[in-house]
């Protein structure tokens, strides 16, 4: 699903920005394909229990952690568990590379004007566009991202002390 919104949102800018239908499809089928396979093997790294799981389970697990809320299946606590750990070392992992997201911002205000003054309407939209999600990434993503690790934590804490009580209650009556 990721590699698809991916390629269809970078094949739209392409296709707008080249004039060129074709080369939105074709941005669309390769950067799909490919995010698709890199985000999903990146994510079986970081969280390798969740070919475990269901796409129900594993849908549930990410929604409690992301919102910080209670699991409601408790068969899931571990699952919610390592994914919060998962989160946080990607988290971790990404950090080092924050600078070329401001190298590449210098490059695309530079692009942004080049392409309003010199190439066309479509040029100048696409580049303001990539632009604007840029600016997103570097001023809106970080925040987010931190409330995003705050929530699993806290979701990771009652998952924890949910599997504890659980794991007292079976070991008081076997």
């Amino acid at each position: 699903m990721i590699g698809g919104t991916v390629g269809l949102f970078l094949g739209v800018l392409a296709g707008l920005d080249s004039g060129i239908l074709l080369a939105g499809v074709v941005v669309l089928v390769i950067v799909g394909t490919f995010f698709g396979i890199w985000m999903s093997r990146r994510m079986a790294r970081y969280w390798p229990a969740a070919k475990q799981l269901r796409g129900a389970d594993r849908a549930a697990v990410a929604r409690a952690a992301r919102r910080g809320e209670r699991i409601a299946d408790v068969r899931l606590a571990q699952a919610l568990i390592d994914y919060t750990h998962g989160l946080h070392a990607a988290a971790e992992r990404a950090r080092p590379f924050r600078w070329l997201v401001w190298l590449v911002l210098i490059v695309a205000m530079g692009s942004a004007v080049w392409d309003t003054v010199f190439g066309s309407l479509g040029n100048g939209v696409a580049s303001g566009i990539y632009l604007v999600a840029l600016l997103v990434e570097l001023f809106w993503w970080p925040n987010r991202q931190d409330q995003l690790l705050a929530n699993a934590d806290r979701a990771a804490a009652i998952a924890a002390h949910i599997r504890d009580q659980q794991q007292a209650a079976e070991a008081d009556n076997p």
